[in-house]
């Protein structure tokens, strides 16, 4: 640790010295409101530096220290439309722009303005990281995985409808291996009721997704990277209420609000309902009752396959207080039913097996900057989930697609799915502790320090199991990260770095209660990582960012636990490691009324003990792989006319190899094969224009269409088996369409989408088909202060 800080330190010394010698120029303006009279207390951003200042009483700004070059500014003001305006820098010379600004409607400029500067903030960090504007979509039908499925380098894998199971993916990297934010607080132990896939997009005011290294204030393990989802911190006064109904009877709503009074109490209010019997149409080969054989694929329709899901979330407390600039207590409520129709394919019908899952969730948020001195800010997390699960499996009745049953009389004791009948329930109880404490010595030099711990604890009982179960007695897992990290920037924000360094560490009490065994077990591990960051601005309109990470990955209570079924336990499971590299280049350029925003990335992964889920029939389990590489290239362009026409289009290729050359002393007969049942090349596209005033003054039309791409991939190794009986996942490729119209500046807003336009047979895993052609109509009403 003292050769890191001596190597700051020494950085530092030699960076000041450079600068010191820079020949720079000065901006100094005047910013004039609407009646032509000096405007105090605007904003005025630079916006390739993400240098912030205000006006004066004279409506005066000054930034200092500018390399020679054309710059940006955004100026904004309350009551007033956003001004971009493009100024030149001269060495020794100080530029003295006046700028006019023009009447806005209050309540659009309010939302808009911060919004945008907290996005372009977020893209142009060194971190590879993409950021998603999620207010654009409040008035789609959309949940947060179906956004993030459109994104460069994510593939969302469901095996059905609303509330089926979903793999997450990020570069080649799935499951644990990226982790999940609300706020900055990890999602970790919140439960199944409050995944991606229930989330409401109304929640979120961005999302920001962190390919490969992942900042130290997130205070995770995470291996290939993060996604953070940010609620609207900045509205005071709001209320966001959206219902929504389509086919297969599904409905969706939620209820998103927040009072502040003001003394700075303040109250939020958030809530979300989902349902759908999920019977939509699917291609299945029924074989003959008397000679077994398989005939051609008729269509019938799912019948046991409903899900719900519903939160309730109230947080209180003090906003903008001198004891602390946000302080709330809260609770979040939740729980969700599953049935469930198949196994892990769709030969294996059931009628009565179930799934269950409720969580009670204390919280309290905490943030104060400039505490005790100038610089130095603290942000705190803590909660306590209180979990229920369960699944149910107790019917001896053999099904069909067409909803008729057999009784069993040989193997009675058997499930539906499950080899003997089951009413497992297990209690989780987690506990979650994070700070995150930065000191920012001056604009070029800052420091963070942040330790996150996480505790899980699970027990379980089954009145009805034949054999011992894995959560008779208490599992436990407890691990702690923290991590230290430096940030320099130069003076005129043109170039910027970070070097970090994480300690993590853990200890796990399992049982291994498997073929009749009940063996108590334990394990404990210590690791460290490091890495670092770097942007450079190339134009003001252009930036080159490289990463490298060396990371560690902790196995969670879910891998080594199990889930005392379908999902067995491995108390073997080891930590997973990785040297993550990414290098990109990230474009943001305006003409007129024309704006081009272009990213390109390269990425490599050397992974060892790489964690990954393995199938053997209807039993899974996760285990280590000893060596995967993983590399690609992901790219992505946008293009916007005058905030009205927006065109975007992306790709990812990944290839995620096996580079173990031997096994046991023996040539592994799977080296440098691809990783099977991983999509490996997949894109996707979104179109859409909007017509302001359309048919009143304060009206807008909005008409979009969509599309998703995923080529073809193997279930199984690649080099495994003949090319005819291969089992693969057929390349896929379905669109949307959707037209909106919002009244009264977006106070009132009605949605109707079409998703899977061509009603393609389409599947995210093997066997599983997933919903046709479906519609639905959403209805919005939003109004704030």
């Amino acid at each position: 640790m003292n050769k890191i800080v001596a190597f700051l330190v020494l950085c530092s010394c030699v960076i000041l010295s450079a600068n010191a010698q820079d020949n720079t120029g000065s901006i100094k303006g005047v910013v004039l409101n609407a009646d032509g009279k000096p405007a105090p207390s605007a904003s005025v951003i630079l916006t390739a530096k993400q240098i912030t200042v205000t006006t004066d009483d004279h409506g005066i700004f000054k930034i200092a220290n500018l390399q020679p070059g054309s710059y940006e500014l955004v100026i904004t003001l309350i009551g007033h439309e956003p001004v971009t305006q493009t100024v030149k820098v001269n060495a020794g010379k100080t530029t003295q722009p006046a700028i006019l600004l023009k009447m806005a409607n209050k309540q659009l400029t309010d939302v808009t303005v911060t919004g945008k500067s907290d996005m372009r903030a977020v893209k142009q960090q060194a971190y590879t990281v993409t950021a998603i504007d999620a207010t654009r979509l409040h008035n789609t039908t959309k949940d947060i995985n179906q956004v993030l499925n459109h994104t460069t380098g994510i593939k969302i894998r469901e095996e059905g409808g609303l509330g089926s199971n979903y793999t997450f993916s990020l570069n080649g990297f799935t499951g644990k291996q990226v982790r999940f934010f609300l706020d900055g607080m990890p999602m970790d132990n919140f439960g199944s009721a409050l995944s991606l896939n229930n989330l409401p997009i109304n929640m979120a005011e961005r999302i920001e997704v962190y390919k490969g290294v992942v900042p130290v204030s997130l205070g995770s393990d995470a291996l290939g990277g993060a996604v953070n989802v940010v609620t609207n911190q900045k509205i005071k006064k709001y209320l966001d209420a959206s219902y929504s109904i389509g086919s297969f009877n599904t409905h969706r709503a939620s209820l998103n609000s927040r009072y502040t009074f003001d003394n700075g109490f303040t109250v939020n209010m958030n809530g979300f309902y989902n349902y759908s019997d999920n019977n939509y149409k699917i291609d299945v080969q029924i074989p003959d009752p008397q000679t077994g054989n398989y005939g051609d694929p008729v269509k019938i329709k799912r019948f046991h396959d409903a899900y719900h899901s519903s939160m309730a979330q109230v947080e209180v407390g003090f906003v903008n207080k001198p004891f602390a600039d946000k302080l709330l207590v809260g609770l979040i409520v939740a729980e969700n039913r599953k049935e469930v129709q198949t196994g892990l394919n769709m030969d294996l019908v059931a009628g009565n097996v179930f799934t269950t899952s409720s969580s009670l969730i204390p919280t309290l948020k905490y943030k104060k900057e400039n505490l005790f001195i100038k610089g130095l800010s603290l942000t705190a997390n803590a909660n306590m989930s209180f979990i229920k699960s369960g699944i149910t499996d107790t019917s001896s009745r053999m099904y069909d697609w067409y909803n008729n049953y057999t009784v069993k009389t040989f193997g009675s004791n058997s499930g539906e799915i499950s080899y003997y009948k089951t009413k497992f329930r297990f209690n989780d109880r987690n506990a979650l502790a994070t700070a995150n404490l930065t000191y920012e010595i001056s604009k070029q030099h800052s420091f963070s320090l942040n330790h996150n711990y996480t505790y899980a604890r699970r027990q379980g009982e089954d009145p009805i199991a034949v054999d011992p179960i894995p959560f008779s007695d208490p599992n436990t897992l407890s691990k702690n990260v923290t991590g230290l990290a430096y940030k320099y920037s130069t003076i005129n924000n043109r170039f910027s770095a970070t070097v970090f360094t994480k300690l993590f560490s853990m200890k796990a009490n399992t049982v291994d209660a498997e073929w009749g065994t009940h063996d108590a077990m334990s394990s404990s591990y210590s690791k460290q990582g490091y890495g670092v960051a770097a942007t450079y601005f190339i134009f003001p309109f252009a930036q080159v960012k490289a990463s490298y990470e060396s990371t560690w990955r902790l196995p969670e209570g879910e891998e080594m636990f199990g889930n005392g079924l379908l999902l067995a336990n491995n108390p073997y499971l080891k930590p997973e490691h990785s040297h993550n590299i990414n290098v990109g280049l990230a474009v943001s350029k305006t003409f007129n009324k024309h704006k081009f925003e272009g990213e390109i990335n390269y990425l490599y992964r050397k992974s060892g003990d790489f964690i990954r889920l393995e199938s053997d029939g209807q039993i899974s389990r996760y285990s280590n792989l000893d060596s995967v590489r993983t590399s690609g290239i992901e790219w992505g362009v946008r293009y916007t006319y005058n905030d009205a026409l927006m065109l975007e289009v992306n790709s990812t290729y990944q290839n995620t190899l096996n580079i173990k050359n031997f096994e046991q002393g023996l040539p592994n007969y799977i080296y440098w094969d691809r990783l099977p049942n991983i999509p490996y090349l997949f894109g996707s596209f979104d179109a859409s224009y909007r017509f302001k005033k359309a048919f009143v003054g304060h009206d807008a039309l909005t008409i979009g269409v969509g599309g998703n791409f995923v080529e073809k991939f193997y279930l199984f190794w690649p080099s495994q088996g003949s090319t005819e009986t291969k089992f693969i996942i057929p390349q896929q490729f379905t669109q949307d369409a959707s037209v909106t119209y919002s009244l009264q500046n977006g106070r009132y807003n009605i949605a109707m989408q079409c998703s899977n336009l061509s009603n393609a047979k389409v599947y995210d895993n093997f066997k599983l088909q997933k919903p046709g052609r479906a519609f639905s109509v959403k209805f919005r009403y939003f109004i704030h202060n």
